[in-house]
């Protein structure tokens, strides 16, 4: 059985328990790279478009009316 120990938390996990750690890890990995992914594709989007979902833009002072 491999046990592992983290500096400051005084934390042991055993090998069991670091799966969870690591599953839990790699889920918001794929949540974070999926999150990017979904803005990049809206921001590749007209601002018409964007304007229409209520996607909030960068260059909103560029296309304000005053």
């Amino acid at each position: 059985m491999t046990t592992l120990t983290y500096r400051g938390h005084g934390k042991t996990l055993t090998s069991g328990e670091g799966r969870f750690v690591l599953a839990d890890y790699a889920r918001r990995l794929v949540l974070a790279w999926t999150r990017w992914q979904t803005a990049r594709e809206i921001e590749a989007m007209p601002f018409d478009i964007r304007k229409d979902i209520g996607w909030p833009s960068t260059d909103d002072n560029k296309h304000r009316t005053v």
